[in-house]
């Protein structure tokens, strides 16, 4: 005789969202960043430099890391963050020195970049400036 077996619910997986972000450090200077993480992973994570790293586990680090933007498709958040480290390639303050991109065009067809500029370090962390659903600026 055979046991009945249960099937299993599946649960479903929240689609994940792709962040661009910009860490600010003490020194005035700052990264800007793309991550897929979520949740308690990404509001300790601040780049995967070996300093930022070795910062970060020392505690009390002075990092600051503020969302610029965050998207349903990968594609689109790896675009914005090779647009800003193109912009900001000639700042002094700026951290970026290794471009990594690869796309498919096609996937770019409907990508609207946002526009930003690097400021003094922020105190706390603060909320997207984009949605992709809105396709624009939130003040």
């Amino acid at each position: 005789m055979k046991k009945a077996t249960k099937k299993k619910k599946r649960v479903k997986k929240l689609k994940p969202t792709f962040k661009v972000y910009v860490s600010y450090f003490p020194d005035n200077t700052y990264y800007i960043g793309f991550s897929s993480k979520s949740g308690n992973a990404y509001e300790k994570y601040f780049g995967s430099n070996s300093e930022v790293l070795e910062m970060v586990k020392k505690g009390n680090h002075g990092i600051v890391k503020e969302t610029l933007a965050e998207f349903e498709k990968r594609s689109h958040a790896k675009m914005q963050e090779f647009l800003l480290q193109w912009q900001c390639r000639f700042d002094e303050r700026c951290r970026n020195d290794m471009l990594n991109i690869r796309l498919r065009m096609s996937f770019l067809k409907d990508f609207i970049p946002i526009s930003w500029e690097p400021h003094e370090a922020l105190t706390q962390h603060s909320e997207p400036l984009y949605h992709p659903l809105n396709y624009s600026l939130v003040p």
